[in-house]
């Protein structure tokens, strides 16, 4: 394990203001990131840095010879940072968001040009994301998936509809009559077509077909590649189908570049989450974020 600059930042905030929520007060952090830097720099020095008690941190011996041989470290670091940092006039907070990439280029992407504080992005799968909130990595985090952690929050906001969509030169002329049809006939005509997915997300296409015909699809996608927005420009310029998030692509099937054909027998629905902290230094500033997402997932904004 290697040392981060960070847990010694922490380490001085922790031993100068006395408590764990002065530290994360000090340094614009959530207190659960205070309290897990601390815990790594203890686990790579070896010994217990405090004494814990219940309303303030004792810091042991060991403790108080570590910050007599680092202060005069983070102090010429510290005025190196205020010698090339552009002054702002005030500090800014730092909150740390986390979602899928594709929704945050869709979303939240146009909007960060009119933040008053600083943004830290987190892209990853639902449980990874999930597994950042819990350890306070991350304040705020957009997902379809929930723990049972204490002092987390999942607020429901929007659900995601699951649609197949076909590439510009797909002739899907028969498309209607085969699907209204024998199930036999239309699962070969699927299973003849050019399939796209991405690595991350072949569960969706195993529940599309368990979903609408009670079983999985029995084949690979020909084209698996790195994002959704990678299916719409493939899909844009040729041949294929996909399942994506209709939000997704919304704007690709109004230009008449891809073509949305159907949403299934039974449409497959994701209801998204805000998950965060029960009590957070950045509340104003998480609800800035919701409400900006709010307000690209409103109904009737796509479509």
């Amino acid at each position: 394990m290697q040392a981060n600059l960070e847990w010694f930042r922490t380490f001085r905030a922790i031993y100068e203001t006395g408590t764990m929520s002065g530290a994360a007060k000090q340094l614009f952090v959530s207190q659960p990131g205070i309290s897990l830097h601390l815990n790594s720099l203890e686990a790579y020095t070896g010994f217990p840095l405090f004494e814990r008690t219940a309303r303030k941190m004792i810091p042991t011996e060991k403790g108080k010879l570590l910050y007599q041989q680092l202060l005069n470290s983070l102090l010429c670091l510290e005025d190196i940072e205020t010698r090339f940092q552009r002054k702002s006039g005030k500090d800014r907070a730092t909150v740390s968001v986390g979602m899928c990439v594709e929704t945050f280029q869709q979303a939240l992407e146009k909007h960060i040009p009119t933040l008053d504080f600083n943004l830290i992005m987190q892209f990853g799968s639902n449980e990874q994301l999930v597994q950042s909130l819990e350890h306070g990595s991350v304040d705020l985090i957009l997902t379809s998936c929930t723990s049972t952690a204490n002092g987390l929050i999942y607020q429901p906001f929007t659900a995601e509809r699951m649609v197949l969509v076909a590439g510009r030169d797909t002739d899907v002329s028969a498309f209607q009559t085969i699907c209204q049809g024998n199930q036999e006939p239309f699962k070969k005509w699927l299973r003849s077509q050019l399939w796209y997915n991405t690595a991350a997300d072949l569960g969706v296409l195993n529940l599309f077909w368990l979903e609408n015909f009670g079983e999985r699809p029995g084949f690979l996608p020909n084209y698996i590649v790195p994002n959704k927005f990678s299916i719409i420009r493939c899909l844009s310029e040729g041949n294929g189908l996909a399942v994506l998030p209709e939000f997704l692509c919304y704007e690709t099937i109004r230009n008449g570049n891809i073509q949305k054909i159907w949403e299934g027998y039974r449409p497959i629905e994701n209801t998204l989450y805000f998950g965060k902290r029960k009590q957070s230094l950045f509340m104003d500033e998480i609800e800035k974020i919701e409400g900006m997402l709010c307000q690209e997932f409103a109904p009737g904004r796509n479509g």
